[in-house]
């Protein structure tokens, strides 16, 4: 499996779960999402930025 999959794969399993404990949602409100691609990387924030992270994780939140 690649970093992008595995990622992605991991990020889709943070959002199902999100969404099923943020049963108080309603249509129109707003849920602000954010990470640090380097700590995704295993990395400090700010020192491993990764294009291919941001990637899989906005493909599994979008």
């Amino acid at each position: 499996m690649s970093a992008y999959e595995s990622i992605n794969a991991q990020a889709n399993a943070a959002i199902d779960e999100l969404l099923e404990a943020a049963d108080t949602l309603k249509t129109g409100d707003i849920l602000v999402i954010g990470c640090s691609t380097s700590e995704v990387m295993g990395k400090l924030i700010g020192t491993g930025s990764s294009v291919e992270a941001a990637k899989a994780i906005m493909d599994a939140v979008l």
